[in-house]
C-alpha cells in the first residue's frame, strides 16, 4: 500500500497549557517518519509556548515564529513552507491530540478511496473530558460537521490544491469553512469516522455549552461582510 506523506500544520499562539501535549502525541504516531513532517507557527505568543516548542521537538519537526498574529496568517505561513513530498495536510489545533494509528489509518481510507478525487474534509473529534454530557455534545457537533460539510479543531486538505487556496486572513472566524468551500470546487468533501482524534473543551468550559452554540450559531448566520469584522476571542 502507498504510504502517503503527511503534512500536520499547528498554529500556536499562546498555547503553553497545551502545545506540550500535542507534540509529545505527534511523536508517539505509528507511521514512518520519512513520510511526516509537522510544521508548528507560533505567532505573536507572550507566554512559554516557544520555549517548550523548543524543548519538545525533534527532526520530524519544523517550527517558524511570526511576529503578525492571526490563525489564518499562520497556517499560510504553514503551507509556505510544506515540503515538496506532502501529498496531504492536516491543520491541527494546539489543543487537539492525534492517537497513535490515526495516520496510518487516515492513510488506509485514502487507499480505499483513491479514486473518488477527495480534496478536503474532516474527521470525527472527541473531547478530552470524559464527562458524558460532554460526549453528547460532541456527537451532535460531528453530525453537524458531517451535514454541513464543516469542521472542528482538524481539517484535512490535499495539498497540490493549496497551490491555488490559501485562508482568508481578513477573517476571524469561519476562515476554515471559507477554505473547505473552496477546496470542494477542486473535488469531494469527506468525512472520515475515526476514534483518534481528541480536544479539550476549553471554550466551552468558559462560556458554558448552550451559550457557545447561540454564540457561533449568530457567527454563521452573520453576513460575509460583517463577519470580517467579528473578533474571536482568544481562549487559554
Amino acid at each position: 500500500m502507498k504510504e502517503r506523506f503527511f503534512s500536520i500544520i499547528i498554529p500556536a499562539h499562546n498555547e503553553e497549557n497545551y502545545i506540550s501535549k500535542a507534540i509529545e502525541a505527534i511523536k508517539n504516531i505509528n507511521y514512518p517518519k520519512d513520510n511526516l513532517e509537522v510544521i508548528i507557527v507560533e505567532n505573536g505568543s507572550n507566554d512559554k509556548t516557544c520555549k517548550i516548542v523548543k524543548s519538545k521537538i525533534t527532526e520530524t519537526f519544523k517550527f517558524i515564529t511570526i511576529k503578525e498574529r492571526g490563525v489564518s496568517k499562520a497556517k499560510n505561513m504553514g503551507i509556505d513552507n510544506l515540503s515538496n513530498k506532502s501529498n496531504w495536510v492536516i491543520f491541527l489545533d494546539a489543543d487537539t491530540i492525534l492517537l497513535t494509528d490515526f495516520l496510518k489509518n487516515l492513510n488506509n481510507y485514502f487507499e480505499l478511496h483513491k479514486d473518488e478525487n477527495l480534496s478536503v474534509g474532516t474527521t470525527y473529534v472527541l473531547p478530552l473530558s470524559d464527562l458524558k454530557y460532554a460526549r453528547i455534545w460532541f456527537k451532535f457537533y460531528n453530525w453537524g460537521h458531517r451535514f454541513t460539510k464543516s469542521s472542528f479543531s482538524i481539517q484535512i486538505a490535499k495539498t497540490p490544491f493549496l497551490k491555488n487556496v490559501r485562508f482568508d486572513e481578513s477573517l476571524n472566524f469561519e476562515e476554515d469553512y471559507k477554505l473547505t468551500n473552496e477546496l470542494k470546487k477542486y473535488g469531494k468533501y469527506f468525512f472520515f469516522e475515526t476514534l483518534s482524534v481528541l480536544t479539550s473543551t476549553r471554550r466551552f468550559d468558559k462560556y458554558g455549552w448552550f451559550k457557545l452554540f447561540f454564540i457561533w450559531l449568530s457567527y454563521v448566520i452573520t453576513p460575509s461582510y460583517f463577519k470580517r469584522k467579528i473578533q474571536y476571542k482568544v481562549v487559554r
